[in-house]
């Protein structure tokens, strides 16, 4: 019996475009969740929360503050942070609060041979007057991150947090559309 040259060649697509759809470079595209609207990064907001920031771990112990933090000025903060290093490990942040969980994306560079679009799902919590950050999900790529190493970046999360806090004492955080309020008395 003698091959059909039309069939082999539809044979070799068929397996190239499967490699293609299983290949590392899928692994390294993700279905990442999106804010649900678009979040512009600037300076001058960054520099509003950061200044807000100060105010409110500035004033006198026992005084009592409220802060509220929008997308955008978070995303701009930490975007403007990461542009401070020269080769920072993300691109392109973008960090949004909804349905009471706090939803990170971005783009993982210089770590991998390749670029890829991450995702976090996080939720807060106070405890001790403190608050403490647990990832639920997250993605690089394709593939889920596994539940150790969440526990890892859960816990040096929650240490960049806890530096942050130096001296106040949370006593209310609440994630709402588009917004992050934290109150709270410095100590």
């Amino acid at each position: 019996m003698q091959e059909q040259p039309g069939l082999f060649r539809l044979l070799v697509a068929i397996l190239v475009l499967f490699g293609m759809g299983c290949g590392p470079c899928n692994l390294l595209s993700a279905n990442v969740p999106t804010p649900p609207h678009t979040i512009t990064v600037s300076t001058e907001a960054a520099a509003q929360l950061e200044s807000r920031i100060q105010q409110n771990l500035g004033g006198e112990p026992g005084q009592q503050f409220i802060m509220r933090m929008s997308d955008a000025e978070v995303t701009s903060l930490v975007a403007t942070k990461l542009a401070q290093y020269s080769e920072s490990p993300v691109e392109d942040p973008q960090i949004w609060f909804t349905r009471g969980k706090i939803y990170g994306t971005g783009r993982l560079v210089n770590v991998l041979p390749l670029q890829a679009r991450f995702y976090v799902v996080a939720m807060a919590r106070i405890e001790d007057g403190r608050v403490v950050v647990s990832i639920e999900e997250s993605s690089a790529g394709a593939l889920p991150i596994p539940a150790g190493v969440l526990s890892t970046i859960s816990r040096s999360i929650n240490e960049t947090v806890d530096e942050l806090q130096l001296e106040v004492t949370v006593t209310a955080f609440e994630i709402l559309e588009g917004e992050l309020i934290v109150k709270g008395i410095r100590q």
